[in-house]
């Protein structure tokens, strides 16, 4: 007997560092991503940018479009973006889905973040991150993000907050540019 997955979901996850050729990539903006691009004045945040769209350009073939109130959309399904450092996550499903991303390596006051935040108070590192990541992830899933299942995955010091209805063996991590 065998079983056979079908992913509805990947999670693409990317170092910046990894782009070889910018102009290349530029090429592939539609006219709207590209003036947006353009007026990134930090060039680590225009890299993630360019290359998250680069990932949803290669991997659906279309542009995403960005709404009204900044959130990317796709005409395929749905991705949701994250991006920390010099990592770019992306997640592409064919349901609703918030992805985070976040250095666990940071030090900070815990518990006057948690409450900045409107987190569960906490001084412990591990608690604030998880709580971190799963409020970012969750924003990005949009409303009815209280149906969804959270899930966690580690990559080295970067955790990643993945929020979605779908079941988790449905989801297939890609990683490219490790450390």
């Amino acid at each position: 007997a065998f079983s056979i997955i079908i992913y509805i979901m990947k999670i693409y996850m990317s170092n910046i560092e990894q782009i070889k050729n910018i102009h290349d990539l530029e090429k592939n903006l539609s006219e709207s991503e590209l003036l947006r691009y353009k007026n990134f004045a930090n060039k680590r945040r225009k890299l993630q940018y360019l290359l998250s769209h680069a990932i949803v350009k290669s991997v659906c073939g279309e542009n995403i479009i960005t709404d009204k109130s900044g959130v990317p959309t796709i005409k395929s399904g749905f991705v949701s973006i994250a991006h920390k450092d010099n990592w770019v996550a992306v997640a592409l499903s064919d349901v609703p889905v918030g992805i985070d991303v976040e250095n666990t390596d940071v030090e900070r006051d815990f518990a006057k973040q948690s409450e900045l935040l409107g987190l569960k108070i906490t001084d412990n590192k591990k608690d604030f991150y998880k709580n971190f990541v799963e409020f970012e992830a969750r924003f990005k899933y949009g409303k009815d993000s209280n149906d969804a299942k959270m899930y966690f995955y580690k990559n080295g010091k970067y955790l990643i907050g993945v929020c979605t209805k779908e079941k988790p063996e449905n989801i297939q991590f890609m990683l490219s540019g490790a450390k």
